[in-house]
């Protein structure tokens, strides 16, 4: 991380040196987020409050342009303090600060190079993500967002419907890549891509399986026939020995906008893991087959309000979770979110679901009612 950004401080540097004053601008944004969550029942020894503030700010812009050319870049940075029950329990570290972006893009219409930290996302699904390898997101959070990975990245578009991108990230260990190819198109109207990437034994243990040498395969397809409607899948091929077992992870949604007051929007999908005996076993019950369903409800009222409900359901443990919120628009940059989270259990053993779990310990699925604000400038 250091690397990239004094290479990207220094390239800003040489340019602004070397360029007119008017090659070089740039914007300065960012967010400040604060909230809190009242722990409903939070476990003994634990505080019954869990806060966390954020102030993120930064700059972007151009930093140069010729003809069909151009290099613009992104440089920020946040800083996060968190005090509660998930701070206690290490789920979450009492003071980070971190770069959020540093990137520089070089960019002629076709052809896009971008090296640095930045985000790189894809896929069709929205509650499950089987081709989120460097996505960090909580979807059911207020105002997810992925903290992004340092490699660089380059996208040729052969014609306006269809592109290939390949990526590398460094892993961190010895001279280790993480390097992956994507393709896309438009074919019928249906939105359509494969995937392939080499994940090496990683020392990035943000990330999903920073522990296991893979070989990954995926697709994704998403097109309309009266509602939208959607795949994603992937296989992992594991290296153990001389074995490769795999694991295959697959995501099938349909969402439609029903004709009441303001639009409810329905979002459903449902998500499938199976594995091999012989792969890694990374889930706490044991189970080598998952299934679970997400269900979103979004609705706008009238021009400042706006409440979602997401719902999700794991089949195999009976393990289910609520999460409601309401979003108040104050003015044209501050927003107000009032959210909470409840779950439980079909079953009788209440200690070991995925979705919900009751234990000693601070674990993170305890009901819970919140209030955050965020405002941005």
């Amino acid at each position: 991380m250091k690397l990239w950004v004094c290479f990207l401080i220094y390239i800003l540097g040489l340019l602004k040196g070397a360029l007119p004053a008017t090659a070089l601008d740039g914007e300065f944004e960012g967010r400040f987020k604060a909230g809190t969550q009242y722990v409903i029942d939070s476990p003994d020894l634990h505080k019954d409050f869990d806060s966390e503030a954020e102030l993120r700010f930064g700059v972007l812009g151009n930093a140069w342009e010729k003809e069909e050319w151009q290099l613009d870049y992104e440089l920020s940075a946040d800083a996060k303090q968190v005090d509660g029950p998930s701070e206690q329990a290490s789920l979450r570290q009492e003071t980070d600060v971190d770069l959020f972006r540093a990137w520089l893009r070089l960019d002629n219409g076709r052809l896009t190079i971008r090296g640095g930290r930045q985000k790189i996302m894809f896929g069709s699904g929205f509650i499950f993500r089987p081709l989120g390898f460097f996505d960090t997101r909580n979807v059911t959070g207020v105002v997810p967002v992925t903290r992004g990975v340092d490699g660089l990245r380059s996208t040729f578009y052969l014609n306006d419907t269809s592109s290939i991108q390949g990526w590398i990230v460094p892993a961190k260990i010895n001279d280790r890549m993480i390097a992956g190819l994507r393709w896309e198109a438009l074919i019928s109207e249906v939105e359509s891509g494969l995937v392939a990437q080499y994940h090496p034994v990683s020392d990035l243990d943000d990330l999903p399986q920073f522990g296991q040498e893979l070989i990954q395969l995926g697709y994704h397809f998403k097109g309309e026939y009266h509602a939208g409607l959607w795949s994603e899948g992937r296989v992992d091929f594991e290296r153990v020995k001389e074995n490769y077992p795999f694991r295959f992870d697959a995501v099938v949604g349909t969402d439609y906008t029903f004709d009441i007051g303001d639009g409810l929007h329905v979002l459903l999908e449902y998500f499938l893991s199976t594995r091999e005996p012989q792969y890694t076993q990374d889930d706490a019950k044991g189970d080598r087959t998952i299934h679970q369903f997400g269900l979103l409800l979004d609705q706008p009222v009238g021009a400042d309000v706006a409440w979602q409900l997401f719902s999700l359901f794991d089949v195999r443990d009976g393990s289910f979770q609520l999460v409601p919120q309401v979003e108040y628009t104050l003015t044209s940059q501050v927003f107000l979110y009032i959210s909470g989270k409840w779950g439980g259990t079909l079953k009788t053993n209440r200690t070991a679901g995925r979705l919900f779990k009751e234990t000693v310990d601070f674990n993170g699925t305890e009901p819970n009612v919140g209030l955050t604000v965020v405002a941005y400038f």
